[in-house]
Formats: structure tokens, sequence, C-alpha cells
């Protein structure tokens, strides 16, 4: 499975995570892609960056396998925020060690 990460400002992501006034009772939200991703079908998680950092992911509900995924805000978890620059568009998630580091979960016994 595949996960991106979307780097924006720190308004949108309060938008995306329901924190805007009027937005109390919206708990489902979407990002829509200018041009859909090849493996749009794979993306499980959809991190975002803002001022320098991947600060957290939403877990990915649907999509409508064309430019939208969509998420219940109730999803939302914060990380140990990792450097990252500024980009425009999205990136894939396996591209970079310190986020597949931070995101995997530790073995049980």
């Amino acid at each position: 499975m595949e996960d991106i990460i979307i780097y924006t400002k720190e308004e949108t992501l309060d938008h995306k995570r329901g924190f805007c006034k009027g937005e109390e009772d919206i708990d489902i939200f979407y990002w829509e892609f200018s041009f859909t991703p090849k493996k749009m079908n794979d993306i499980e998680k959809i991190y975002f960056a803002t001022k320098g950092f991947i600060r957290g992911y939403f877990e990915v509900e649907d999509s409508n396998g064309l430019d939208i995924l969509e998420w219940n805000k109730k999803s939302w978890v914060s990380i140990k925020p990792i450097p990252c620059k500024q980009f425009q568009g999205f990136k894939y998630a396996d591209n970079l060690p310190e986020l597949n580091k931070t995101a995997t979960k530790p073995k049980t016994k």
C-alpha cells in the first residue's frame, strides 16, 4: 500500500482537521488533486506537512478512483515532527525513510 505527503499552509491543515469555525459538525473532509496519482487506489494514509515539518496523517476512508481522497477528521494521528522541505503537489511517503521509521508500529511479542 502507498501513502502520500501533502505540503500546505497551516490554515489549510487546520481546515482539513475541522478546526475552523462552522466545521464542528463536519466529520468527512477531502483532498482533490489537480492530477490523479498513479497509485490512487492504494493510498492508505495522507500525511500533511506545514511550516517545514510533516505533522501527522489521516487514515484514508475512500477514493473516487480519480482525483479525491476522503477521511474522517477523527482519524488524525499526530507524529513527532519530521523535517520536510516545501514542495508543490504531493510525494509518495515511501521515498522518505525517516517517515517510514516513525510511522512503523512496534512489533508485539
